[in-house]
């Protein structure tokens, strides 16, 4: 079962990234899950962003300094995700907020997880 704030890397259009899924559990048992790309580019600039979360290296078995981009929500396809490692890690609670948060500025709403 994929769930909501877990983290695998997958291959997609931006190459082999991670990638944090974003999408309720019930939704996340068909053939694409909704989830947010990791990125370590401009990670200075990118750190700042409201759309952005930062996570530092060692993080959540991030390997480098990188941030979860809420303006590149995604449909990935379950058969993208690297599933044969599993979940390489999974956010905690309130770095999930923060993920939600800055999916929210990106769509100028006011998101909360339950």
């Amino acid at each position: 079962m994929i769930r909501q704030g877990e983290i695998y890397w997958a291959d997609s259009g931006f190459g082999r990234h991670p990638v944090i899924i974003v999408s309720r559990e019930e939704l996340n048992r068909g053939n694409s899950v909704l989830a947010v790309l990791v990125t370590s580019k401009r990670f200075e600039t990118r750190s700042r962003l409201a759309n952005c979360v930062a996570f530092s290296s060692g993080e959540f078995a991030f390997t480098e300094n990188c941030v979860a981009q809420g303006d590149s929500l995604s449909r990935i396809l379950a058969n993208d995700l690297d599933l044969s490692l599993g979940a390489v890690a999974t956010l905690d609670a309130a770095r999930m907020r923060a993920v939600i948060r800055a999916i929210g500025y990106t769509i100028d709403s006011d998101c909360e997880p339950a």
